[in-house]
């Protein structure tokens, strides 16, 4: 038996929402599994872990099944990104492997795995439920509303950034002050994306305790993330730990973001993006 699944591509943290709110879009990664004699696994696009990294799917694959299967994998998220690209290619090789050896995905089991060896709830949930989700301190998936009215634009530049290096220069204690005007930004990004108020959204824009201390490691982000609400958009973040941008844009404003962000940032690439309601699939 050949079980295929595929996972969505997401975007995690959308400014203030830090590791507890990401959005799944419309990019998949695609794990076929099938029985074999000994663990085997194929890459047939051009997004592949490089020679020491570990393999995700692999690795996700062999924690659901004892006995060993042939995978075939093609993704559509490019890695390195801020783009879920390890969430997606765990939560998709976790589930195919059940798929092929049990005949069913049990999908709390999946998530479970994701979000503690990933060690990133928002992106896990959004790879396996879909849509916008939001994680509670038990890291309980909750789905949650996004108007209709938004569109998303998200640019990729053409270099990566770890997620690793990204976190590593995060502080570990946060001022009083700048933990409530994150709260308050959050509390109008989660208003906003609700309700597509733009005024409300617009005042969730700005990050001090992910965005700002990162701005080193990726200062096209800042000058992204100006052009796009320039042109347009009502919101505009890193995606998860970057170097990519996400904006919420209303569909007058579209081609002007987009036109925008791909002035701005030069080598990479611009993209529209639906949203993927379906996560595991």
């Amino acid at each position: 038996m050949t079980a295929t699944v595929s996972a969505p591509a997401s975007s995690g943290n959308i400014g203030p929402g830090f590791d507890i709110l990401a959005l799944a879009l419309d990019l998949r990664c695609t794990v076929s599994a099938t029985r074999a004699v000994e663990w085997s696994v194929s890459h047939a696009s051009g997004f592949r872990p490089e020679n020491g990294q570990e393999d995700m799917t692999l690795s996700a694959a062999k924690a659901m099944s004892a006995e060993p299967l042939a995978l075939a994998v093609s993704t559509e998220v490019p890695l390195g990104k801020g783009l879920g690209s390890s969430s997606a290619a765990a939560a998709a090789g976790a589930a195919a492997a059940l798929k092929a050896t049990t005949g069913s995905i049990d999908v709390d089991r999946v998530y479970d795995y994701v979000a503690e060896n990933e060690g990133h709830p928002d992106n896990a949930a959004a790879a396996v439920f879909g849509g916008l989700v939001g994680v509670t301190p038990d890291g309980v998936p909750v789905q949650l509303p996004l108007a209709l009215r938004w569109r998303i634009v998200v640019a990729i530049p053409d270099y990566q950034l770890p997620t690793a290096e990204a976190r590593a220069v995060l502080d570990d204690s946060i001022p009083r002050p700048t933990v409530v005007s994150s709260l308050a930004r959050f509390m109008a990004l989660l208003e906003g994306l609700r309700t597509g108020d733009e005024a409300v959204l617009s005042a969730a824009v700005g990050d001090e305790l992910h965005e700002a201390p990162r701005a080193g490691l990726n200062p096209a982000a800042g000058a992204l993330i100006n052009a796009a609400r320039e042109a347009g958009a009502a919101h505009a973040a890193w995606s998860g730990a970057g170097p990519s941008v996400i904006a919420f844009v209303d569909s007058a404003d579209v081609s002007d973001v987009a036109t925008a962000l791909r002035a701005t940032m030069g080598a990479g690439e611009v993209r529209v993006m639906d949203v993927s309601e379906d996560g595991l699939r």
